[in-house]
């Protein structure tokens, strides 16, 4: 039971991290809500196991690149207030390596999504046949991101 309950914990601080980010910083909502369009995108059109599969990744990739890029600019924040090169480096280089995952998303979502969208190809979702397992963790993903979205927006108001 003990051991139960610090991993529940856990998870909370997990998900409070993941809120904080999302009600701070304007970029993690810009990436919840092109997520949210690449989950539903992939609901419909028809794609492979492995397009899913690189979607959800590049998705987490950006996602978690924002979290550490948040959590480099708190520790320097919480280091010092003045100007340092150091700092700046540090900040910048946080920066840039959400900038190289978000261009890598940008690539995969083009390379998954352009023949399917051109012409459109949507799946049928009565028939997904040996699909419907993965397709299965399509709504599961967006589940996440709603619940999520709903959180910080509820402790938004809360503040406000």
């Amino acid at each position: 039971m003990f051991q139960q309950s610090k991993l529940l914990k856990s998870f909370s601080y997990a998900v409070e991290g993941m809120t904080h980010a999302l009600t701070t910083q304007r970029n993690m909502r810009i990436h919840f809500v092109v997520a949210l369009c690449a989950m539903i995108l992939s609901l419909l059109l028809d794609l492979s196991k492995l397009e899913i599969v690189l979607v959800f990744f590049s998705i987490i990739l950006v996602v978690a690149a924002e979290l550490f890029n948040t959590a480099i600019e708190a520790v320097v924040d919480l280091v010092t207030h003045d100007y340092h090169p150091l700092a700046k480096i540090a900040k910048d280089m946080a920066a840039a390596a959400v900038l190289l995952t978000a261009v890598h998303a940008v690539i995969v979502g083009f390379f998954v999504f352009f023949d399917k969208l051109f012409p459109p190809k949507f799946r049928n979702l009565q028939d997904t046949g040996e699909m419907a397992i993965y397709v299965a963790f399509i709504p599961l993903g967006i589940l996440v991101l709603l619940l999520i979205s709903w959180r910080a927006y509820a402790r938004t108001k809360k503040q406000g």
